[in-house]
């Protein structure tokens, strides 16, 4: 059978589908990933074996030409016990929700600003959510830049996200990429060590400056800080798909100020139906069964992020975009963190992504403004096997020069 490495390549978002059906269908199974014996892990329980730090470490797992691509070499993601939850603690620290609302209050300020220019043309959206989420999370993290720099430095972060699939020329962009901007946030961390800059106490420059890490490693974590955040720009297309296609009551309904629930609701269904990533991966350190399968110690495991948050057992009718299945939701809960995974799972202490909240919030506020505008979307499925995907379409978004409940979602 086709080793899934390769399905992964050719597939994308599909590959664990198809090699799932291959080998007999059931939700975990033992494939080979790289050439290596693969264990997939496809429901709740297969996800809490994932994020079991006494089964499974993250240190080797991501192939090099990924995980130096993404997240750069010497990264938290890559780190396991004592030094991953040190480093952890920064992150937990500058994302602390506390921090997080000039950072979002920035950003749809920005958001309904441009969209006064964009009524009554057409618009390529994901450009323009780069654009506004990587000036205001640069400003937010204490970085004094202008916006030419700004639009810059948004542009690199947003090719090092592009380019982490292995497209062909999105690859080598990413790389580039990925060079350049280590080179500028070495630079930014050595200016605010050595005086030449003063960051704002407890911004997020502020903060890894001040760690001991050397030069290069806090450039990294910057970047891993920056980098994310450009990130739900992906996101906030497929919610901008969403809204073309849900009738207009319902866009109405997520405009005013007062509907924050509801558009949490929302943007948790666009992170369910359109995860970033098709999977996750680590290895096993010890022998093991999760859910009748034998683990042996050294074998790849690999979290079935699609299946997982499209799991009948947990979400009816899951090709079906429903927001409706989260309004009994508060926030990101405890009963979801193993069959919801779209950044992954477990509690925030382990390798849940520290930035979940984060991207919540930017959702809600993007479709708050989204929602007040006319948005008509050019028809088409995303490109599944491309990785990261987007709506086809989304780089010629015309906005109606009538808006629908524009004072509302612009006032």
């Amino acid at each position: 059978m086709t080793d899934l490495g390769l399905l992964l390549v050719r597939h994308g978002y599909d590959a664990v589908a198809r090699d799932r059906t291959a080998r007999g269908g059931a939700d975990t199974y033992v494939s080979r990933l790289l050439g290596r014996r693969a264990v997939v892990l496809g429901d709740p329980d297969g996800a809490r074996a994932f994020y079991d730090e006494s089964l499974a470490r993250r240190s080797g797992a991501v192939p090099p030409p990924l995980a130096w691509l993404l997240f750069g070499r010497g990264a938290v993601h890559g780190l396991d016990g004592t030094e991953h939850r040190d480093r952890k603690r920064l992150f937990l620290d500058v994302l602390d929700p506390d921090r997080l609302g000039a950072l979002v209050e920035e950003v749809r300020g920005a958001l309904v600003a441009r969209a006064v220019g964009w009524t009554g043309r057409e618009v390529d959206l994901h450009r323009e959510l780069v654009s506004v989420y990587g000036a205001a999370a640069l400003h937010w993290a204490g970085l004094d830049v202008s916006r030419r720099e700004a639009d810059l430095v948004s542009r690199r972060l947003a090719e090092i996200v592009d380019g982490f699939g292995f497209a062909g020329p999105a690859h080598a962009r990413g790389w580039r990429a990925r060079r350049w901007c280590e080179r500028w946030a070495r630079e930014a961390v050595r200016d605010a060590r050595e005086g030449r800059t003063s960051p704002p106490a407890g911004s997020a420059l502020d903060m890894v400056a001040a760690t001991d890490l050397d030069v290069r490693d806090a450039g990294v974590e910057l970047l891993n800080v920056l980098r994310p955040t450009v990130a739900v720009s992906w996101l906030g297309c497929f919610a901008a798909l969403a809204l073309a296609s849900v009738p207009a009551e319902e866009r109405e309904r997520l405009a005013p100020p007062e509907a924050v629930h509801d558009r949490y609701a929302f943007a948790q269904e666009v992170r369910r139906t359109s995860p970033f990533v098709p999977a996750l991966t680590a290895l096993a350190v010890r022998d093991a069964e999760v859910s009748g399968v034998r683990v042996r110690r050294g074998d790849r495991l690999l979290l079935d992020v699609v299946g997982i948050d499209h799991h009948e057992s947990r979400w009816p009718a899951p090709r079906v975009f429903d927001a409706d299945r989260f309004l009994d939701h508060d926030e990101v809960a405890a009963e979801t963190a193993f069959d919801l995974v779209p950044q992954g799972g477990g509690h925030p202490s382990g390798h849940r992504c520290p930035g979940e909240s984060l991207t919540l919030r930017l959702l809600s506020e993007t479709i708050r403004v989204l929602a007040g505008l006319e948005l008509e979307v050019t028809p088409g499925a995303a490109d599944a096997t491309r990785m990261p995907t987007l709506p086809a379409g989304i780089g010629r978004v015309r906005i109606a020069p009538v808006w629908a409940g524009s004072a509302r979602a612009l006032g």
